[in-house]
């Protein structure tokens, strides 16, 4: 034990010089936010980071006497939360310059929950054409996203998922704006759900990470892209059958499009897929009716697009829409991150911001409705009515 002691003590020793070394070639460059922001619903909201991430109005909720209880306006006033993060940018290392992130959000003011969001921590090689990617990072599905006020960026109608992966991205083409994709990916901060609820051991035990493959070529000012994943999930081991796996296989494609000039901003993209709940998707799956054990895929359409004009003083409008396409069998049960009762959901989002040095004042009105009503035996939903939400969002962000 002293001889190995002594050698680790004597490698440290010859290493040091390198790393001396090595830290005068790295720099750390510091950036993030932090933001005040004041919100009023017209009704109980499903959100998240205490009501920050808006997703969809609260279903209606009548009591005996008629009365829908979840209708009660509601305000938060002054909630704050900060963002801090590091790029690192290395020596060459295996002839490719090396760099890095890690990236944390603090968000809302409770005392007894744990507000801390752990948002990337990854570390890339850049070659002439070439990129490597190892750590957690956006989702391939999610590199396009509106520049919304509120911090849900699009969700529930665009993905919104960061997940670690080892990816990586071929470039071509004549200045090198065009790219092949290729990524597995690994489920953990954002898990598909199950009997068990959002938990990541549907993806761990199934013996294969998602896999995705994409491209995206650009036009001049206009950038197009698609891509597609495959998922397999284990929502359920039989322990009585000698721990026999039962598989969940699903698919998912995505299609995006941006066009930039001058002050003009459009921005655009059409998911279709199958238990994107990992995604931030209302979706899931369920178990087929029968006395066999087997799940069914539910698949969900949603796009969104979103139109911005302005430099300092910008414009901008985002509209989304879902669509519950139910499965191909008879369910007995479902799984969803959502009510198991919506048919369709669409948003509509005008904002207007002002930036002034490191200062952005800005202001988003919201409208979101829900279908809501009676499930049918594929999951699809009829019979529908409409519940609305009003939100309006007033933002203070000092960025860094």
């Amino acid at each position: 034990m002293k001889i190995k002691s002594l050698a680790m003590q004597a490698l440290i020793v010859s290493l040091l010089p390198m790393s001396v070394c090595a830290q005068k070639k790295t720099t750390v460059d510091l950036y993030g936010f932090v933001a005040a922001q004041s919100f009023m619903d017209s009704r109980k909201n499903m959100a998240g980071a205490e009501g920050f991430l808006s997703l969809y109005p609260a279903p209606e909720n009548k009591n005996l006497a008629g009365t829908d209880e979840n209708a009660v306006s509601n305000e938060t006033w002054y909630g704050t939360m900060a963002r801090f993060g590091v790029n690192i940018k290395g020596p060459e290392i295996f002839g490719a310059a090396s760099r890095a992130r890690a990236e944390i959000e603090f968000s809302g003011h409770s005392q007894t929950e744990n507000h801390v969001l752990y948002r990337h921590a990854f570390i890339a090689l850049d070659w002439d054409d070439e990129t490597l990617l190892l750590g957690q990072t956006w989702h391939p599905m999610n590199d396009l996203f509106p520049s919304t006020v509120s911090i849900a960026l699009g969700s529930p109608f665009n993905a919104l998922n960061r997940s670690p992966q080892l990816r990586g991205e071929k470039y071509f083409g004549k200045d090198k704006q065009n790219k092949f994709i290729i990524a597995t990916i690994f489920q953990a901060l954002n898990t598909s759900v199950g009997p068990n609820g959002k938990v990541y051991n549907y993806n761990r035990f199934s013996g294969v990470p998602m896999i995705y493959a994409g491209a995206d070529f650009a036009f001049g000012d206009l950038k197009l892209g698609a891509g597609a994943e495959y998922q397999r999930i284990v929502p359920f081991i039989d322990s009585n059958d000698n721990n026999k796996k039962y598989y969940l296989n699903a698919f998912s494609g995505m299609i995006q499009a941006q066009y930039n000039q001058d002050k003009l901003s459009i921005k655009a993209k059409a998911l279709v897929g199958q238990n994107m709940s990992h995604l931030g998707i209302c979706s899931g799956y369920g178990r087929a009716a029968g006395t066999d054990i087997e799940f069914v895929p539910l698949t969900a359409a949603t796009s969104w697009a979103q139109v911005q004009y302005g430099d300092a003083l910008k414009w901008g409008i985002f509209s989304g829409y879902m669509k519950n396409l139910g499965a191909s069998k008879d369910l007995a049960a479902v799984y969803l991150n959502c009510a198991a009762d919506i048919d369709q959901m669409w948003r509509i989002a005008p904002s207007v911001s002002y930036t002034v040095g490191n200062m952005n004042l800005a202001c988003e009105y919201e409208l979101t409705t829900v279908a809501y009503g009676d499930r049918e035996a594929k999951g699809t939903v009829t019979n529908t009515h409409d519940v609305s939400n009003h939100r309006v969002l007033f933002s203070v962000m000092y960025s860094f």
